[in-house]
């Protein structure tokens, strides 16, 4: 059975796609030691393997700042996962790709699900899907979970990433930050970490749980950004919320 995590920001319709996919198979409970809903179920079509379905708590950072984030982060780095549904509103990409761009630094299989695709065509306006997929390196499907639109091309597009490693990317390596990012890349892959590069965004954003987890690297990361010429000494967590939305 493959298992695919559905992850996105509160209100783009993710819970809507999970209730669409998994029917009277969805089983909903709490996450452990605490009251945030659990939604587990399955999904079956003709010629897919049975996928079990996990609807992540809605965030928009995978910074552990609220009791959802630490569940969706712990989520994706500690549990096997097949497939990421990266799950956006479109019509409020600009927000929601805030959160795609940590996904994409995972290096996990993923997908995006443009939802809200009828909101988008009744405003008269409309989304280049090839380019984003482009520029993001992974499938883009246009869907209304709403009115079940193209949730079959979702799935197959979902199983057919799930097949594929995918290399881990982030924005930041084509901005000023990028020395920073490759170095912090560097240091956490000798330590055999398996996602060095999103976890040494984080040892640069000054995570807290990161740093307890490499302490040693921290502070070698922190000495090489002072001695760095590109560092003005500005607000790093700022400076890399202001590069990911650029």
């Amino acid at each position: 059975m493959l298992t695919f995590a559905l992850a996105g920001n509160p209100n783009t319709g993710k819970t809507t796609l999970f209730n669409a996919l998994t029917g009277s198979t969805a089983r909903v409970g709490n996450w452990p030691g605490v009251t945030v809903d659990k939604r587990e179920g399955e999904y079956n079509a003709p010629n897919l393997p049975t996928i079990s379905i996990v609807d992540l708590p809605g965030i928009y950072s995978l910074s552990p700042y609220t009791p959802e984030e630490r569940i969706a982060r712990s989520f994706l780095l500690e549990t096997p996962i097949d497939c990421i549904v990266n799950v956006v509103d479109a019509t409020s990409l600009e927000r929601n790709l805030y959160l795609t761009t940590q996904l994409l630094e995972l290096g996990l299989p993923m997908v995006l699900a443009l939802n809200m695709m009828d909101g988008v065509r009744e405003k008269g306006d409309s989304i280049n899907a090839e380019r984003l997929q482009e520029n993001l390196q992974i499938p883009v499907v246009e869907i209304s979970a709403l009115k079940a639109e193209n949730l079959p091309d979702l799935m197959d597009e979902a199983v057919k990433a799930s097949a594929k490693k995918r290399q881990s990317h982030s924005a930041l390596e084509s901005t000023p930050l990028r020395d920073f990012v490759a170095y912090a890349k560097e240091q956490l892959t000798k330590k055999g970490a398996r996602f060095a590069l999103f976890e040494g965004i984080k040892l640069i954003e000054e995570d807290k749980i990161t740093l307890e987890s490499y302490p040693q690297e921290g502070l070698q990361l922190a000495d090489f950004i002072r001695e760095n010429p590109a560092y003005k000494g500005a607000d790093m967590p700022c400076q890399i919320a202001s590069y990911r939305y650029a």
